[in-house]
């Protein structure tokens, strides 16, 4: 049985509108034009894409959705004047200094009618949203610290943090340590708005764009005392809902994603100092095989074994007005993959519950041992929109945690019928081939080949369920720097990736 390489879509801000291209039935050669497979020794390589993969037959491959945990919400609002809610407009991750999760996420005022907030001297919208932190030794149990650095009405006895001057959204945080300056190894990227005030519109609060308003930065020694950079905003841009920050050692360079402008649609912009960024370019966008109407509400992001891994927000604005999530893949940040054929990875909960309207992923996935740890905020209802005019929300905004398997988002899967997949040639590294695989119920078996094709070692056949076992072969591996294929065979079982150590 032949294999369908899966549909792909490239969208380059480069081209004239912004139109995105879906490419069907492109061939891995194509892929490899813009980006050449390399397997590094200590870095996983998985099936998310078929960028190394030269043939594969009786395989199909399968989107793991990800477990919720089984105390899910595990971060709710606190019944406080400034918290209306706690959604991931943010970041999670975990400090291995501090040995502790930390995460930076969105609350905001509430029960304030139209009484202001005086921050500072400037009068902030009573609707303020806010910037809050928490922190937690296991990833599950939450405690929120009394900062002391933030008023509301001169009361400083909250977990709010110091950050932006006016409206805050969306804000990435981003752990640096090998930045030379220890005042900047905490790096913050946000949008702030409402730099001209704010008024009344139909009766209702709303902020007044201005010229601080846009894409900022701030530094900090710690991540929770925050400096401003002088020189906001960085990036003259709208963008509202959330943004990512990484940095890609492999170019030297720090990588953001929002929308900057382009709308529901997902845009990049890169810098070497963090402080001068490019102009933003389009990168991906829905299209027609998403239905009418339907566009990327935002996306956490993160590079996950030297491989950006998007966990991008579907909004259906022209059917049920809702979000979910599906996966998306890049080599480079630019060209994108729609993992398993757009599959949905994290679903929506029953209608009547605190994510039964929206889920959201947080940017940063967490591996803890086999497991991975990614966040994500709920939603009770609907987004209001065109088709979608009142949503009564009977639950607040929370956050949740979903574990995954380690390398688990996608895998190949094999049935009572044997299926193989063959890589394209690839320098072989120093060290010792490790699958991560689930044979529980079958069999896998792995055979080294030339560039060629000619056979020059076969495995021990290899059961259970493996998070990272050593592959025996019967025949020493050749030299390191020999260009080789590897052919995994698989019966009844989930290939979820393979790296040398």
């Amino acid at each position: 049985m032949s294999f369908s390489f899966e549909r792909r879509q490239f969208v380059r801000g480069a081209l004239a509108g912004g139109v995105g291209v879906a490419v069907a039935g492109w061939t891995p050669g194509r892929a490899l034009a813009a980006t050449s497979f390399q397997v590094r020794a200590g870095v996983r390589q998985l099936f998310l894409d078929d960028v190394g993969i030269e043939h594969m037959e009786g395989l199909q491959r399968q989107v793991n959705r990800p477990q919720r945990h089984p105390q899910n919400p595990l971060l709710r609002p606190d019944d406080t004047t400034w918290e209306n809610g706690c959604q991931v407009y943010g970041t999670a991750c975990y400090d291995e200094t501090a040995q502790r999760f930390k995460m930076w996420y969105l609350t905001g005022l509430q029960n304030r009618g139209l009484r202001p907030l005086i921050v500072n001297g400037i009068e902030r919208p009573p609707h303020s949203t806010l910037v809050a932190y928490a922190e937690s030794k296991d990833g599950i149990q939450w405690t929120k610290p009394d900062l002391g650095q933030f008023p509301i009405d001169g009361d400083k006895h909250n977990n709010l943090l110091m950050i932006g001057e006016n409206n805050v959204e969306g804000v990435s945080v981003l752990h640096d340590p090998n930045d030379h300056d220890p005042q900047r190894r905490w790096k913050a990227f946000f949008w702030d708005h409402g730099s001209a005030g704010w008024g009344l519109v139909d009766g209702k609060a709303r902020t007044k764009a201005g010229p601080k308003d846009g894409l900022c930065v701030a530094f900090s020694a710690d991540g929770i005392r925050w400096t401003n950079y002088e020189g906001n905003p960085v990036i003259a841009k709208y963008s509202d809902t959330n943004q990512v920050v990484l940095r890609d050692e492999r170019i030297g360079q720090y990588v953001a994603f929002g929308r900057f402008g382009f709308g529901r649609r997902l845009a990049r912009s890169v810098s070497e100092d963090f402080t001068t960024w490019s102009k933003p370019e389009l990168v991906l966008e829905c299209d027609q095989l998403d239905g009418v109407d339907t566009q990327i509400y935002g996306s956490g992001i993160d590079l996950y074994e030297e491989v950006y891994l998007g966990m991008i927000w579907i909004y259906r604005e022209g059917s049920d007005g809702k979000i979910d999530t599906q996966l998306a893949t890049s080599r480079d940040g630019i060209h994108w993959t729609r993992v398993g054929d757009r599959t949905t990875w994290l679903e929506l909960d029953a209608d009547e519950t605190w994510e039964g309207g929206m889920v959201r992923s947080v940017e940063r996935i967490i591996p803890r041992g086999d497991q991975l740890y990614i966040y994500y905020c709920g939603v009770h209802g609907a987004h209001t929109g065109p088709k979608i005019k009142k949503v009564v929300r009977n639950h607040p905004v929370m956050i949740g945690l979903l574990r995954q398997r380690r390398d688990g988002f996608v895998s190949l899967d094999a049935g009572d019928t044997e299926g193989s997949v063959v890589t394209v040639p690839f320098e072989l590294p120093r060290g010792r081939l490790r699958l991560n695989i689930d044979a529980s119920d079958g069999k896998v078996q792995v055979a080294m080949q030339d560039r060629e094709g000619r056979i020059l070692t076969r495995s021990k056949t290899i059961h259970g369920d493996q998070f990272q076992t050593t592959v025996q072969f019967d025949q020493p591996l050749p030299a390191a720097g020999t260009k080789v294929k590897l052919v995994l065979s698989a019966r009844k079982a989930k290939l979820y990736s393979y790296w040398f150590v």
